[in-house]
Order: C-alpha cells, then structure tokens, then sequence
C-alpha cells in the first residue's frame, strides 16, 4: 500500500490533483478499476490517504531528528531546514488545486500538521530552558506562534522565491536571528561556536 501511495503522491505533484482520474491511476499502474476500488472508496478517499500518508511521513522524519539532535539548537535547525525544505517541494498550483478541490482535507491536514510542529516547537523550548540554553522570561505561546507562522506551506509562499536563491544563507540568516532572540549567554556561546565560527 506505501508503494502505491507513493506512486500517486508523485503522479499529483507532476501532474496535479485535480486533473488525475481513478481511470489514470488504474491505467498508469496496469490495474483495474476494481483493484483499486478495493483500497480506495472513491477520488476523495485516495486524496485523503496520500495526503495522510505524506503527513505521516514527515511526523515520523521529524521525530527522527527530535530524537537524533539532543542539543535543543541543534534539533531546532535540523527540523526547521527539514519543513522549510519540504514546504519548497509543494508547489503553488498544487497547494491551490488542493485546497479549492478538495478544502476539508486540506484544512484538516493542515490542521494537523500545524498542531505537531506546535508541540515541537513547544517540546524544543522547555527542553531548551531545562537545559539551561533559552532564556526563562519569554513567553512560550508568543514564540512558538510566531515560529509556526514562519514555518507554515501557505506563509512561506510569500518569500519562497527570494529564499531559494541562496537557501543556506538565507536560512541561517533567520535562524540566527531567531536564536539570538531565546538565547541565555550559554545558548548564544554554543550558538557561536557551532554556527558562526564556520
């Protein structure tokens, strides 16, 4: 079933969701329509399983890097590349096809998506501050929504173009900036050392 998904996934981003029939992804993986009706209910039902499926995949490459990157600067540039990287690959006319077509699952999954990168953002902060590397007096909910915000597939459309011209520059520009903004003395000495002395 993930091969499958996959496949689909890749024939959506090339060639949009709203103009790939059932009838072209039976014809495209040489099977039938019934032996596709067997794991899909209908259009909406394989629309909702990629998606979710696609979801579902970055959730668990995120956690990944929770779990590789002890050190809370670390693990914050490591997943915030990772979404930024992600959001790149979703294109503007896909995101819009989607969200016109087929709006609930769009607005769920976002949703979704949305309420993890919270938690993480979240998660990274108290971790941050038990480590003693972000400062105590800022105020979490502020940071974390700003955060998300600048993270978010619709948001960063608006800079994606001026962005992607010299991506690493750009972005450790802003997670610098960002980092130095939550910071204690330890965390803006570990800053300089890992990133700045490069």
């Amino acid at each position: 079933m993930d091969t499958l998904l996959d496949n689909i996934s890749s024939l959506f981003k090339k060639y949009g969701v709203k103009s790939v029939t059932m009838d072209d992804l039976a014809e495209a993986f040489g099977i039938s329509k019934k032996t596709l009706y067997t794991n899909f209910e209908n259009k909406n039902d394989v629309v909702y399983k990629v998606a979710s499926y696609e979801l579902n995949k970055e959730i668990d490459e995120l956690e990944n890097l929770c779990q590789k990157h002890k050190n809370v600067i670390d693990q914050l540039y490591a997943i915030s590349k990772y979404i930024i990287k992600k959001n790149f690959e979703i294109t503007p006319s896909l995101t819009f096809s989607v969200d016109k077509y087929y709006h609930q699952i769009w607005k769920e999954l976002l949703n979704k998506r949305e309420s993890h990168i919270i938690d993480i953002i979240t998660n990274n902060f108290n971790k941050g501050v038990k480590q003693g590397i972000y400062r105590k007096d800022l105020n979490i909910v502020v940071i974390r929504n700003f955060y998300t915000f600048l993270l978010n597939i619709e948001n960063i459309e608006m800079y994606k173009d001026w962005m992607t011209e010299k991506f690493d520059d750009t972005f450790n520009t802003i997670f610098t900036y960002h980092i130095r903004g939550i910071a204690n003395n330890v965390g803006l000495e570990y800053l300089e050392k890992q990133f700045l002395r490069k």
